[in-house]
């Protein structure tokens, strides 16, 4: 808004610079060229600048050189009363009108007033045209001068409720990024940066009940090995630590459509839209691999893990979210006690195992 008002402020410098310029230019060659040329320079400048309006001895100064430029440059011309009446009564007033300053544009307007007046009375005061043409020109003075802070009030509450609208959107803004910031913390696990299980069943339930609700929808759970000995042997702090590393390995391993969370504690779980068993326990082998052959350095100390990964998929293993998660968990647990280090699918243990449920 402010750049808008600067640009007001040139173009208003402009107009009146150049008007008052053509009008010089119009004028006899000599002083009154000068007189004229000081006035659009100084006139333009103090739209241009934007002097300080609130003082009010700067106010008078300025009116006071107003009316001393137009006087001189009114005398120096040698035009006729009924030509240079208009410019005394309007040409003091052009700043004041603009800024809105009334109490300056009264003073400007009594000022020209007696100017004008002494222009034209002073060759014939009891010729009544003069007394006719001065009364017309100070009317339509009064009229102009009314009907411009009219719209010159008008434009500036425009003005200030554009500003209070700009302002208004950008605080609605600002809201919404902070709700949308808690929202999002809210769903947000604070160590690892994934999603929580907050998160995990309710996307794993819209999933279902969409209305696109996808083919195929693999779980995959998966648990770090022997997590509490890295606790006890290197501290809370340190295993804080592989827990985030572990979690950006999971999500560089995934797609941009997966969900990764932390289940709770070390354990890690996964949605994988649209993904079947295949795709499912090609993606915990990859996992798998990754993690076994990363190196996690805390404070200097490299550290080695392995996971244990279950893999359940809806349809196939239920229709049932929670069975779907129980079963993952139950294949993520026959991985834990086979030698750990390892992938399990639900499909292959009901198989083998002879599961039913």
């Amino acid at each position: 808004m402010g750049e808008k008002l600067r640009r007001a402020d040139w173009l208003a410098a402009m107009l009146v610079t150049g008007g008052g310029v053509f009008l010089s230019l119009a004028a006899t060659p000599g002083p009154a060229v000068y007189w004229g040329l000081t006035w659009s320079i100084f006139n333009g400048l103090s739209l241009a600048i934007r002097i300080p309006g609130t003082c009010f001895i700067t106010r008078v100064l300025i009116l006071v050189l107003n009316l001393v430029l137009i006087a001189g440059w009114q005398l120096k011309s040698g035009w006729p009363s009924a030509t240079s009446l208009p410019l005394l009564l309007f040409l003091p007033v052009l700043v004041p009108l603009y800024r809105e300053q009334r109490q300056e544009i009264l003073a400007g307007l009594v000022g020209g007033l007696i100017l004008g007046g002494y222009s034209t009375l002073k060759e014939n005061l009891a010729d009544p045209s003069s007394w006719a043409i001065l009364g017309g020109w100070v009317a339509i003075a009064g009229f102009f001068y009314y009907l411009m802070l009219g719209l010159v009030a008008k434009a500036r509450q425009a003005a200030s409720l554009q500003v209070e609208v700009e302002y208004t959107r950008h605080e609605y803004q600002k809201a919404c990024e902070r709700l949308a910031a808690m929202e999002m913390a809210a769903i947000t696990d604070d160590l690892t940066g994934t999603y929580n299980y907050r998160y995990f069943e309710q996307a794993f339930g819209n999933l279902l009940n969409s209305r696109q609700q996808p083919r195929t929808l693999a779980v995959l759970m998966l648990d770090i090995d022997y997590f509490k000995e890295i606790n006890d042997a290197y501290g809370h702090l340190t295993g804080n630590r592989v827990l985030a590393e572990l979690a950006t390995i999971l999500k560089k391993c995934t797609r941009e459509q997966d969900i990764v969370t932390r289940f709770g504690g070390e354990e890690f779980a996964i949605i994988l839209p649209d993904t079947d068993y295949h795709g499912a326990l090609q993606l915990a082998e990859r996992i798998r691999q990754a993690i076994a052959g990363h190196t996690f350095q805390v404070e200097g100390t490299a550290i080695h893990i392995t996971v244990s990964a279950g893999v359940a998929v809806w349809p196939v293993d239920g229709e049932d979210k929670n069975d779907i998660i129980a079963r993952a968990d139950r294949a993520l647990y026959q991985a834990k006690i086979t030698g750990r280090n390892s992938v399990c699918a639900y499909q292959f243990l009901k198989t083998e195992r002879g599961v039913h449920e």
